[in-house]
């Protein structure tokens, strides 16, 4: 498999043999075993995101073309295009999808989902309001927009300013107002500022609806009052857009409103089609501002995807016209009757929660009551719930934030599925209201500044672990542990203790003692004796020594920062039993360096070792380790001559790249990541010299020096790993015995 035991990944050789058809049926039966269902009372139901069982009219229409695979590559909107096959149907479908938001007239096409489909409208808006003269073009949102919109700009090269998310948890046109008068004032005189202004009909988190009339309204009158502002006003309608019509034909969310220029449809979500299918719709031509000619394929292409599936054409197709409004009017009806009784069975597990149904959308937003909102990690798991934290103004008028999640009552929730989970919910809750909190020691009053440091952190730059209050089974793993490293407590919530430790006579001795608890010493993750500008002692406790990657007891010799090539941290470790492990040498600081591990039987050198943690959702921790190169020497008991056995370039680091992941991102442990790999072989007895050469020069991005080019030799039994910077002077040079 790709994943591997240190927690990167690498590639898979491609097969030379083909499997049997009854080893490739064996493994499709057991993927497809693992991915739930939609009716079995068995499978989770995914409440907390806007997916559905697609409608069997769709799969079969799919199926039914799928065979032929036509290509619906283009636009098929126009006068006398889409007239055959699979392009008809599409033409057909998206002109009908244009009537239904109140288009007299519209292009578009079917993509692979609303991402795309607001890439193509910020697209289309860019171009058009640089056609209109503007130098400058900034897309206008609110904070709690899709995060589609950030992807899109960030791909389109545009600026991207938010509007703070209100009360409301809309974007006003009293907002949007405002912040159009401040581009107005920075657009300096004789230039024009272009504006993409989007609005949101069903956010994902809320199932709100912006006011898009009273914004439209806005941007009407100041079109018509000139200035150096062009505007563009682009609706994500991903998910309200394919239930409103239905549920709510009064909210004037499309093109009813003049300065509505583009709308993106998901007929994936809401539209009861399978994956991937969205509709991007807009004004008549915005599109040919993004032409590009395609002379290898004579014709001309004007939209993001290129090729596209008609089988996709005709499952749409199928839906728009073997359901109608009456077949959808019914499906939304039902679902706004399981909503109701999804918000009921809510209040019955929590009544002190707050709980808000969407108007017609099929949304509930619920604040809990329970450990600042949050909920049960297993129970968030299996119904696939995320929480976000939304602006709140609390019955006594104080304002402030509060955790708040999403419910979606999609066409295939039954009752029994709201019934179940109501009843899961009430039981998690009550459990969770049965853990009892421990309290956090008091921290002693105005600590000395030689302490400050170290009650934030571990001096040893060990890894800590922290535990649900009550529960300390590290058998458990991982529900009743959890995982932190290489990051100073305070930021994660916590603080380590310590006092200084006085003599027989009550004198100072110069260190210090320090856990996460004095109070209860034997109730410790760990116990640290130090003086902080000398050396450390770390012991941990039997519990973590269990989950210890890096043994139990760590003695680290140090000295005033910064960390230089001849002044490093010098860190022992040993196991329980009191036997050597490793020492390591860190050139740098705490999170990043350039480090030297030598064990018994090898020797790691690590050049750009960045260690981090992470705070994952509620008292979940997780720690990451990114390094620019890792080489591997592995020893043997003889004079064997240096070998390289292993090259694995995962990434380039002459070009710079996003170290460690964003939060959402990680897993529990390990998570890690490199430029380069490479494992090398030699004797103990070798004593000839012999570079370890490649066959492309070794780039490594150093702690120290930056862009490296790094060179490591073997001779008289011993490494030397040579650094030398790339494009200026610097150098440094690491020698292992």
């Amino acid at each position: 498999m790709a994943d591997l035991e240190d927690g990167s990944t690498e590639t898979d050789a491609f097969p030379d043999v083909p499997l049997s058809g009854a080893e490739l049926a064996r493994v499709l039966d057991e993927r497809l075993a693992e991915v739930p269902g939609w009716h079995s009372p068995d499978d989770p139901v995914r409440l907390g995101f806007a997916m559905t069982a697609p409608h069997a009219l769709a799969l079969d229409a799919f199926g039914r073309f799928a065979e032929r695979n036509p290509n619906n590559v283009g636009v098929h909107t126009r006068f006398g295009d889409g007239v055959r096959g699979t392009r008809r149907l599409e033409r057909e479908a998206v002109l009908a999808l244009a009537g239904l938001l109140h288009a007299d007239a519209a292009d578009g096409y079917l993509t692979g989902g609303a991402n795309e489909g607001t890439l193509a409208g910020l697209r289309a808006g860019r171009n058009a309001l640089r056609a209109a003269g503007a130098g400058r073009v900034v897309v206008l949102a609110s904070a709690l927009t899709h995060h589609s919109v950030a992807k899109a700009a960030e791909i389109l090269d545009l600026e991207l300013r938010q509007c703070p998310a209100g009360p409301s948890w809309l974007l006003e046109a009293g907002a949007v107002d405002a912040a159009l008068d401040a581009l107005a004032e920075e657009t300096g005189p004789g230039t024009r500022t272009g504006v993409v202004v989007v609005s949101t009909a069903g956010y994902y988190n809320t199932g709100l609806v912006d006011p898009v009339d009273a914004i439209s309204a806005v941007l009407a009158r100041r079109a018509a009052g000139g200035g150096n502002l062009s505007v563009f006003h682009h609706v994500d309608a991903a998910h309200g857009g394919m239930i409103l019509p239905f549920t709510a034909p009064e909210v004037p969310f499309d093109f009813r409103n003049p300065y509505v220029h583009s709308v993106v449809l998901d007929p994936h979500k809401s539209g009861l089609m399978p994956y991937s299918c969205g509709v991007f719709l807009c004004r008549k031509g915005l599109l040919g501002h993004g032409a590009v000619p395609a002379p290898m394929s004579g014709f001309v292409d004007e939209t993001i995807s290129g090729s596209r599936s008609g089988a996709m054409a005709a499952a749409l197709w199928s839906l728009v016209f073997g359901l109608a409004a009456d077949g959808y009017r019914e499906v939304f009806r039902d679902c706004l009757g399981v909503r109701d009784r999804l918000a009921d069975a809510i209040r019955a597990a929590d009544p002190d929660a707050v709980v808000l149904p969407s108007p017609g959308n099929t949304v509930v937003v619920a604040g809990f009551s329970h450990g600042e909102g949050r909920l049960p990690a297993e129970l968030a798991e299996r119904y696939r719930l995320v929480g976000n934290t939304l602006p709140w103004t609390a019955p006594d008028g104080s304002a402030g934030e509060r955790l708040f999640h999403h419910f979606y009552a999609m066409p295939h929730l039954t009752p029994a599925h709201v019934d179940g989970f109501g009843a899961a919910l009430a039981a998690a809750l009550a459990g969770a209201a049965r853990v009892p909190r421990r309290e956090a020691p008091a921290a002693p009053a105005n600590p000395a500044g030689e302490l400050r440091d170290l009650r934030r952190s571990s001096v040893c730059l060990r890894h800590l672990v922290v535990h649900p209050p009550g529960r300390r089974d590290p058998d458990d793993h991982p529900h009743a542990y959890s995982f932190h490293t290489f990051q100073d407590r305070a930021g994660l919530g916590e603080e380590l203790a310590a006092r200084p430790w006085t003599g027989e006579d009550g004198g100072r001795t110069g260190l210090y003692v320090y856990a996460p608890d004095l109070a209860a010493p034997f109730a410790n993750e760990l116990f640290g004796v130090t003086d902080p500008e000398r050396y450390s002692l770390e012991v941990l406790d039997r519990n973590q020594q269990k989950l210890s990657l890096v043994g139990a007891a760590h003695f680290a010799v140090f000295g005033p920062e910064p960390r230089t090539p001849d002044r490093p941290v010098v860190l022992a470790n040993f196991h329980a039993d009191g036997a050597f492990r490793s020492v390591e040498y860190k050139y740098g600081d705490r999170r990043y360096n350039d480090e030297v591990q030598v064990f018994a039987d090898h020797v790691v050198v690590k050049i750009g070792k960045d260690a981090r943690s992470v705070r994952r959702d509620g008292n979940d921790y997780s720690f990451s380790l990114d390094t620019s190169l890792e080489l591997r020497v592995r020893l043997t008991d003889d004079a064997a001559v240096p070998r390289i056995t292993r090259v694995a370039r995962h990434a380039d680091p002459a070009l710079p790249r996003r170290r460690h992941l964003l939060r959402g991102q990680y897993r529990r442990f390990p998570n890690r990541f490199f430029d380069t790999v490479v494992d090398l072989t030699v004797g103990r007895q070798y004593a000839e010299r012999w570079p370890a050469g490649l066959e492309a020069p070794l780039l490594a991005r150093s702690a120290l020096l930056d862009l490296v080019r790094v060179t490591a030799s073997v001779a008289q039994g011993a490494l030397r790993v040579e650094l030398a910077a790339v494009g200026r002077e610097g150098g440094a040079v690491f020698t292992v015995p």
